[in-house]
């Protein structure tokens, strides 16, 4: 999963966003070439932290701390001649703090045992494009199915799409936007349907508890079951999650019975395989 930019301010809003997903204790590791934007990248997640300085690429230090809550530590390992210099600087009081660090050319450090918690990779595809890979094991893959069949209908997707990607912004993807027939119950208007992907740390329930926030945000109506909706975003997988309590069910119970949601699901995920049926998603939608 990749995002793609074309100017380093794309870059650094990016970044911007991307670190309200960091914690306190987390390592991420900035790798690419010269001018790929491992610094844009630096600026952005400080300002998203919320150090209001400005952050340049040090030409006279390793070392950057910027006084902040959590404080966040920049070392740009380029310049050291010699991975075992990483001992004089005391690299081990940063990358086993309680603080964030942020490590450009995380290579230069050798065997050091760095506690690296997100990896991102930058590869220059052209001029000032760049693409960004972002790897973390601690994250999980994410599906949700966003469905209303109350006018404005696109406004309304769009607005939920918005207040998902602020919230999580990691391996973002969105399929096409699909008019369906009502689901249920037949004598209402039609809905716009979509699927949106993405990485997260959040558990099953806080999943399930923003995505009611949102709904409640944009005006959601308590109606009876299957009726229309301002909005409706149903979690679906949450990884390779089963999980069945009072408040939810992973993966959701009527996936395979809904091609309004296998097919966008389909769109980004087409080889995604269901923990319970075992099949891809393909799969399930062909056997409609």
């Amino acid at each position: 999963m990749y995002e793609h930019f074309r100017s380093e301010s794309q870059t650094e809003a990016w970044a911007l966003v991307f670190a309200k997903n960091l914690n306190p204790g987390d390592v991420v590791a900035l790798e690419g070439g010269l001018g790929a934007g491992k610094t844009a990248i630096c600026r952005g997640i400080c300002k998203g932290l919320g150090f209001d300085g400005t952050v340049s690429s040090p030409s006279y230090s390793i070392v950057h701390e910027y006084p902040n809550n959590p404080p966040i530590y920049h070392l740009d390992l380029y310049r050291l001649k010699n991975a075992n210099d990483l001992y004089d600087i005391g690299i081990e009081l940063f990358t086993f703090s309680k603080g964030i660090t942020l490590i450009e050319w995380p290579q230069m450090a050798g065997d050091f045992p760095l506690n690296i918690t997100h990896r991102i990779k930058i590869k220059i595809t052209g001029e000032n494009e760049r693409e960004i890979f972002v790897e973390s094991p601690s994250l999980r893959q994410v599906f949700i199915s966003l469905g209303t069949n109350i006018e404005p209908r696109e406004q309304r997707l769009a607005d939920a799409r918005l207040a998902l990607k602020n919230e999580e912004p990691l391996n973002w993807q969105e399929s096409k936007i699909y008019e369906t027939e009502p689901w249920g119950e037949p004598d209402q208007a039609k809905f716009l349907n979509q699927a949106i992907g993405f990485s997260s740390k959040k558990t099953p329930q806080q999943l399930l508890e923003l995505c009611k926030s949102i709904e409640q945000k944009l005006g959601r109506q308590k109606r009876g079951k299957w009726m229309e909706r301002e909005i409706d975003l149903d979690l679906l997988y949450c990884e390779n999650e089963i999980l069945e309590s009072e408040s939810l069910t992973l993966p959701h119970p009527h996936i395979a019975q809904r091609e309004f949601v296998l097919k966008p699901l389909c769109d980004i995920a087409p080889n995604f395989i269901d923990p319970k049926s075992k099949l891809s998603i393909k799969e399930m939608l062909s056997g409609l």
